[in-house]
């Protein structure tokens, strides 16, 4: 479904918390500047195969996400259900990607519906 403008809908989550802006401080700049520190550190070891930085980085970048949402007054909870319901959600139409356990009467199986794509919703 898109909107007016074209742009693709997703559906809108509903929080614990509902969501007032806080002030932009120095501290939650500093937080922006760390996010985003963090996450180069994570594709920069990824691109560079280093799986130890890659593993410190990445639990660098949750940590300070982690920090993130406590400064904007997120629930976890809400954060972890989310990923889990992209994960679950990917996971079925992944098994709805493959041929059933019968064959037609050619021999070939067949494909009721075709996911193309691997992306998360």
């Amino acid at each position: 479904m898109t909107s007016r403008d074209g742009a693709a809908h997703h559906p809108v989550m509903v929080y614990s918390r509902p969501h007032l802006p806080p002030p932009l401080t120095q501290e939650r700049k500093d937080l922006y500047m760390q996010v985003g520190l963090h996450a180069t550190g994570c594709t920069a070891a990824f691109i560079s195969a280093k799986r130890a930085d890659l593993v410190r980085e990445s639990a660098l970048f949750l940590q300070t996400l982690s920090h993130m949402w406590v400064q904007d007054g997120v629930d976890e909870a809400d954060v972890w259900t989310e990923l889990l319901r992209r994960v679950e959600v990917s996971e079925l139409l992944h098994r709805l990607n493959q041929p059933p356990h019968r064959k037609k009467k050619n021999g070939s199986p067949s494909r009721p519906w075709r996911v193309t794509t691997s992306k998360l919703p």
